[in-house]
């Protein structure tokens, strides 16, 4: 019988593993809905800052990288960094750690020496114990990042830039495509591109979906009158595109941390449930063979009495 109990108390244990593994699955669930929706409610905001810029750039006949220090691509530095997204918590499946090995492949491919901005503790305890510079460490945006804490981290990459003290600050997130599908990427941060802003703003809107048909809301016909010079313009507005570039790898790395966790665990909770048909199999098989054990010593026992007595 202490098979059969032993037996018990691990399907006992296993089924409130299963318990807590569903309630995390639907909390993660409801988390990945939100940050989806965060990370989209921006895009129009960065469709009209580019059309800002366009519009400054054509009435103005002014090269818009001239205009402010963000666009300066010919810093002479020996360093450069690396701003690595990662989450604060674990079980979330290979999450943190496929961010981890696209990271080190920069590091190890790059001839300069690599500093870290690690938003996550995940990231930031790697790197430190792997001997890496961490810059600045932030933590606690792992949830629901809001567009105050990602103008905390732009801030400082922007400071950082503007000193000189990098050639160039690279962002390294996961991109969330579906709940069931994520990939991680690299793009270019510092100094500023006007074609990979493009391309941020192009990657918030999805092309089908709950969200799609607020695309056609945007008007690129505006007619704009500047009432402060380009330069005041460009010195408000570009700092801005920075911060919402942040702001959307923040999100969009809650999103695909989310959807990690909720199929972690909802693999974890399909696990337990086949371990807990197998071992109720074994508990059964434990009791049947003890109800045998006994039967045969009854058996035997008058058996033997039967045999006494003739």
């Amino acid at each position: 019988m202490a098979g059969a109990r032993a037996i018990k108390s691990r399907i006992k244990s296993t089924k409130n593993i299963q318990q807590i593994t569903k309630a995390m699955q639907a909390v993660s669930a409801v988390k990945m809905r939100k940050s989806e929706a965060i990370a989209i409610s921006g895009r129009l905001y960065a469709l009209y800052a580019l059309n800002i810029l366009k519009k400054i750039e054509k009435n103005t006949e002014t090269d818009i990288k001239n205009l402010s220090p963000l666009f300066d691509s010919k810093i002479n530095s020996k360093s450069e960094c690396l701003v690595v997204i990662s989450s604060d918590k674990g079980l979330a499946g290979a999450f943190n750690s496929n961010v981890i090995k696209k990271s080190e492949k920069l590091i190890a491919s790059s001839n300069q020496k690599v500093d870290i901005v690690a938003v996550g503790k995940k990231g930031r305890d790697y790197f430190a114990r792997k001997g890496l510079t961490i810059a600045k460490g932030f933590e606690g945006v792992g949830d629901l990042g809001t567009l105050a804490e990602a103008k905390e981290i732009s801030d400082f990459v922007i400071n950082l830039f503007i000193e000189k003290k990098y050639s160039k600050i690279d962002i390294v997130y996961t991109n969330f495509i579906s709940a069931l599908k994520q990939e991680v990427v690299v793009r270019p941060l510092l100094p500023l591109h006007k074609e990979t802003l493009e391309q941020v703003v192009a990657n918030i809107i999805p092309e089908s979906g709950k969200y799609s048909e607020l695309k056609a809301s945007f008007k690129d016909d505006a007619l704009y009158s500047f009432e402060s010079s380009p330069e005041e313009i460009i010195h408000e507005l570009v700092p801005k595109l920075v911060e919402l570039e942040v702001y959307h790898s923040i999100l969009e790395a809650n999103a695909s941390e989310h959807s990690a966790r909720m199929l972690a665990m909802k693999n974890a909770s399909e696990n337990a449930k086949d371990m807990i048909s197998s071992l109720t199999i074994k508990y059964n098989k434990e009791r049947q063979a003890q109800i045998t054990k006994e039967l045969i010593e009854i058996t035997s026992g008058k058996n033997a009495l039967e045999a006494s007595n003739e």
